[in-house]
């Protein structure tokens, strides 16, 4: 019994998982003609050496050999069913069938998804730092996963024209200054925070010593925080779900740090226990879209359209086609493995809400099938305002002038 229950959950995870018919490097000769055209109309205007994907994850299990963490109770269905089954899917969904072998056999996919798109451009793979508490001590039991800046900047320094860094530092860490000049100085320029999973308050005043040292390390050295904003739902973050509060990151940006808004803070609203800053209720996208159209940030703050086309989201993307004023802010990011996890983006939902036709999602799901990272980036380039057609610029898609060189 025990074996046909786990068959059953290992089927049922790879159907809401990757969920893949075909290899990557059969798409270009097994395509029909109508996603071929759909493909090709995606990257026109797209200079494919300046094309940017700002928000790549690399994940890993594989602690001994690159550092790579998973928490125990994302592993075992006796500690969690709920976490193993998510892990689960996010196994299929990058094409992990070995986990002595999972971090080779996840860089090998993503590289060979990337290396199968017509003009790759370059992606910013992040490192993601262990939660630490205010003494500066990590904590493994409330860390999902942890990816170490030394294995990212070896992937990296091995295939640098697909790949640039983007480390990740948790302030409260007694060494956190140290570790982050030294990347300055190696001309590192980029830093993932996921505040509501790593326990970081942006704006702590508890914190504000060791906060304020870090931002002005990252401004002097024009570095940027890629920060995410809003409620967090891929990792384990019920418990500091507020620290995803946009306004947070106004700490950062009064210093003259450059911020992007992972997702738009698309998911959440204003806290009881933040009244003080924003009305309770608020959605964090209006707080978020507020904040971008402020002329002091106008060269200091950005905002990323990663996750904006899953299902859980997806109802914002006409308030985001909408306000023009903050396109030119708006950057690429494809949250890979996310966009592979069959059950996230739901091109149904996306044709019945008027988003794509019902022709362009039947070539997206073809593309999809053969290369779920093309996938994500034509259906970006393929949506468009429910009402007014409108799609997003051009410029989205490509490095942003106002931020360094990936």
């Amino acid at each position: 019994m025990l074996v046909l229950v786990g068959s059953g959950l290992w089927v049922g995870c790879n159907m809401v998982g990757g969920a893949f018919e075909y290899d990557p490097d059969d798409l270009q000769k097994n395509l029909s003609a109508e996603a071929r055209a759909l493909m090709d109309q995606a990257f026109e205007d797209i200079e494919p050496s300046a094309r940017r994907d700002y928000h790549t994850h690399i994940l890993g299990m594989n602690t001994e050999l690159n550092g790579t963490f998973v928490n125990e109770g994302w592993q075992s269905p006796w500690n969690g069913l709920i976490h193993y089954i998510q892990f689960e899917v996010y196994k299929s969904s990058a094409v992990i069938t070995d986990e002595e072998q999972a971090d080779a056999q996840y860089l090998t996919r993503l590289k060979d998804l990337i290396q199968n798109m017509p003009h790759p451009g370059k992606f910013g793979i992040m490192a993601f730092d262990y939660f630490h508490n205010e003494q500066g001590q990590p904590d493994p039991l409330l860390t999902t996963f942890h990816v170490p800046n030394e294995y990212v900047m070896k992937i990296v320094q091995e295939d640098p024209e697909f790949f640039f860094p983007i480390v990740s530092i948790h302030p409260y860490r007694n060494d956190a200054t140290t570790i982050l000049q030294r990347y300055a100085e190696q001309g590192v320029r980029f830093v993932k925070w996921l505040p509501n999973a790593m326990g970081i308050h942006p704006a702590s005043e508890t914190m504000k010593d060791k906060l304020e040292a870090y931002y002005e390390i990252m401004r002097k050295y024009d570095m940027v925080l890629i920060s995410h904003t809003g409620d967090e739902k891929a990792t384990e973050a019920e418990e500091f779900q507020n620290l995803g509060n946009p306004l947070f990151l106004r700490k950062a940006l009064d210093i003259g740090v450059k911020v992007v808004m992972a997702h738009v803070a698309s998911l959440g609203e204003c806290q009881e226990e933040d009244a003080n800053i924003c009305r309770p209720g608020t959605p964090y996208i209006d707080v978020a879209i507020q904040m971008l159209e402020e002329p002091q940030y106008k060269k200091l703050l950005f905002a990323d359209i990663s996750a904006l086309t899953q299902d859980n989201r997806k109802d914002h993307l006409n308030t985001v086609l909408a306000n023009t004023a903050i396109h030119s802010q708006l950057i690429n990011g494809s949250d890979y493995p996310l966009p592979a996890v069959n059950i996230v983006i739901q091109t149904r939902t996306l044709e019945s809400s008027g988003y794509i036709t019902a022709q362009e999602r039947e070539s997206l799901n073809e593309i999809y099938d053969y290369n779920p990272l093309l996938f994500d980036f034509v259906l970006k380039r393929t949506l468009r305002h429910t009402e007014t057609g409108a799609k997003f610029p051009h410029s989205v898609f490509l490095e942003h002038p106002l931020l360094p060189t990936g």
